[in-house]
């Protein structure tokens, strides 16, 4: 769970690609698959943490369009 909690908060963290603006904004990270995976199967039996991994997904969106 810890594990999870450190990629949540490193997905949170990443938002857009620096090619993408010439202003400085954090790089989407890549995580292997097999923690991919993992994080998937704990969120399918933890409704509060998708909730919480859905609300940072669209932060990363909007993010994105900043960025752009």
């Amino acid at each position: 769970m810890q594990r999870l909690v450190r990629l949540s908060v490193l997905v949170l963290l990443s938002a857009c690609g620096a090619e993408i603006s010439e202003r400085p904004c954090p790089r989407v990270t890549e995580f292997p698959a097999d923690l991919q995976r993992q994080a998937v199967a704990e969120l399918a039996t933890a409704p509060a943490l998708a909730r919480m991994m859905d609300a940072m997904a669209a932060d990363r969106a909007f993010n994105r369009a900043i960025c752009r």
